[in-house]
């Protein structure tokens, strides 16, 4: 296959911190050619600034000036520009890594002229009059998936819940291989993440990155490396019953910025100039999206209406951080503090049991907010005497366990044609999860039920 030259829309600091050695190691095992950067003319001194000190230079720089009216993307620059850098080389590759607003139009003219293309997650958040509607995405992900399959190209999405050293090749494999040899569904799954996020109600108003006014939060930001994991661990399910359709039920309630007065100590919100108890009381800023989510949920049989799995779901960011600043700092990625921890427990039945905590854990002595090291633990209690194979409880724990490992080998083999495990149809039910649980949140305890696979 003949060297490709990779586009990059959006450079950030995720792309030049984490992927650039991905992409040196893709130009010399020959994957792909060179390297551009597209992004808006209002980033170009933060661009030029990071890729001054960058050792695998970018071969050109474009910049997008202006914005389509009701869109965040800037598609009728965006097209005649690929086309005109796609004259002077015999492929092109293009990874989106924007803010997640402008995700969609980037995407769909990709799947339209047959541009292979890497999207960060989450995919797309579907907007009307900059305000996040829910219930259009499972329609946008299906017409996606299906133009995808119609017209060809690879579309990849990235996120690390797909080649995660623990919660996909030891935790999800192992339980896979489980619930096959002793024909046990998944009885049980509560999952929980622990985000650390610390934002001031002036960064609720200001930000433009991971932003909370356009109505939506956590779902669309960090949560959907989870969902996509939990949407993995109940698919194991079909292995079981695989003619059946499952029907979903979800409750779910949600805190939001204009709660946050109220829960985080006035003794640590004082010292950041950010105890105001006027903030939220206006209706902009009750419409802002949610902070912490709690879910229940049961899965059935939808023939029979037979219970197999029961469970909870959890993303909070109102939890432990590191931060400690009152401004944030400049040229800091990790700039709210987040330090994650993960905790999720599958059950087979009266047989098995297997539960995982990964967490981070900042260096002590290290001054840069960014160098977090991560631990891992999976514990499992079996009925031994009936699994002669088993013990009683085991327990292993793991150090070095780095998220970003899972992200940097899924770029690796995107990058190299090789990419396997995290294509676009293969996240329509992770898709369908977040719609749903949206849509839950926003009736605060009314149950929704959908078909889930």
């Amino acid at each position: 296959m003949e060297k490709a030259h990779l586009i990059i829309v959006g450079f950030d600091d995720i792309v030049s911190d984490k992927y650039l050695p991905c992409i040196r190691e893709a130009i010399d095992c020959g994957f792909i050619s060179s390297y551009s950067i597209i992004d808006l003319e209002s980033q170009k001194k933060e661009i030029e600034r990071r890729t001054k000190i960058i050792d695998v230079k970018p071969e050109s720089i474009y910049y997008l000036i202006h914005q389509q009216k009701n869109s965040w993307s800037n598609v009728d620059e965006f097209g005649p520009l690929i086309k005109k850098i796609a004259e002077n080389k015999s492929r092109v590759k293009v990874y989106i890594a924007t803010e997640v607003k402008a995700h969609e139009e980037y995407l769909r003219y990709c799947i339209e002229n047959k541009i292979d293309s890497l999207v960060e997650k989450p995919i797309f958040v579907p907007l009307v009059n900059n305000y996040f509607q829910p219930k259009q995405i499972c329609s946008i992900m299906s017409e996606l998936i299906n133009e995808a399959a119609a017209n060809g190209g690879n579309h990849s999405v990235m996120t690390l819940s797909r080649y995660h050293p623990i919660y996909n090749d030891i935790a999800l494999s192992s339980l896979r291989d489980r619930m096959i040899s002793l024909k046990s569904p998944l009885t049980s799954f509560h999952f929980r993440h622990a985000g650390g996020v610390w934002n001031t109600h002036v960064e609720y108003d200001l930000r433009e990155d991971h932003p909370y006014k356009y109505g939506y939060g956590m779902l669309m930001h960090g949560a959907y490396h989870y969902l996509d994991l939990i949407a993995q661990f109940l698919r194991l399910n079909k292995l079981l019953f695989p003619n059946d359709i499952f029907s979903m039920s979800i409750m779910g309630y949600a805190a939001y910025p204009k709660d946050q007065n109220d829960r985080i100590s006035k003794n640590v919100s004082r010292l950041f100039g950010d105890d105001d108890d006027i903030w939220g009381l206006s209706k902009r800023h009750n419409k802002y999206g949610e902070t912490d989510i709690v879910c229940t949920y049961r899965l059935r049989i939808k023939r029979t209406g037979r219970v197999i799995t029961l469970g909870t779901i959890s993303f909070e960011q109102t939890t432990p951080s590191i931060r400690t600043w009152k401004d944030i700092p400049a040229g800091i990625y990790n700039k709210n503090g987040r330090i994650s921890c993960v905790d999720f427990e599958a059950q087979l039945s009266t047989l098995f049991s297997e539960s995982i905590r990964c967490y981070d854990v900042p260096v002590v002595g290290d001054r840069s907010i960014d160098h977090i090291d991560a631990f891992a633990r999976i514990s499992t209690r079996a009925n031994a005497a009936l699994l002669k194979t088993e013990k009683y409880v085991t327990e292993e724990c793991y150090r070095g366990i780095f998220h970003s490992d899972s992200n940097r080998k899924l770029m690796s083999n995107w990058l190299a044609n090789s990419e396997s495990r995290s294509h676009l149809g293969d996240h329509m039910q992770t898709m369908l999860l977040l719609q749903y649980i949206a849509i839950a949140i926003s009736k605060q305890g009314r149950e929704v039920t959908f078909d889930f696979m």
